[in-house]
C-alpha cells in the first residue's frame, strides 16, 4: 500500500510523457531505507513540510485535472509509523521528488537461529 501510494503519486503529478521513476533499497542495518523518486514537477518548498497531513493538496494538485483526496501520503505515513518506521519527502520544483522512508527489519528468532528478511 505504502509503495503503491506513492508510485501512484509519483505518476498523476509527473507533468510530462518521459517519467522515469527509480526505486532503491538500502541496508541500514537493523533497518531498510526505501527512496522512490520521479523526474516530475517537484514539490513547492512551502509545501513540503505538510504533504503527510490528511487532507492536505499543493497549489498545484488543487489547480490539476487529475483530482486526489490529498490522504495517499497521510495513509503513507500512518502505515510506516505504525511499523516503528518514518517518512520525509525531498523534492526541487522543475526536477523531481523522492520519497524515503525507513523501517526496521523484520526478525523472525527461531531457537538459535536468528533470520532476518528484508
Amino acid at each position: 500500500k505504502v509503495i503503491n501510494n506513492i508510485i501512484s503519486n509519483s505518476v498523476k503529478y509527473m507533468g510530462h510523457d518521459k517519467g522515469i521513476i527509480d526505486i532503491r533499497i538500502l541496508d541500514e542495518g537493523e533497518s531498510v531505507r526505501i527512496e522512490i523518486e520521479d523526474n516530475g514537477k517537484g514539490i513547492a518548498a512551502k509545501d513540503i513540510g505538510n504533504i503527510f497531513e490528511r487532507f492536505y493538496r499543493t497549489d498545484s494538485s488543487r489547480n490539476s485535472l487529475q483530482g486526489g483526496s490529498g490522504i495517499g501520503l497521510s495513509i503513507v505515513k500512518k502505515i510506516i509509523e505504525d511499523h516503528g518506521g518514518y517518512v520525509w519527502a525531498t523534492s526541487k520544483e522543475g526536477e523531481g521528488t523522492c520519497m524515503h522512508f525507513v523501517i526496521r527489519k523484520y526478525t523472525d528468532k527461531k531457537e538459535n537461529n536468528d533470520e532476518v528478511i528484508v
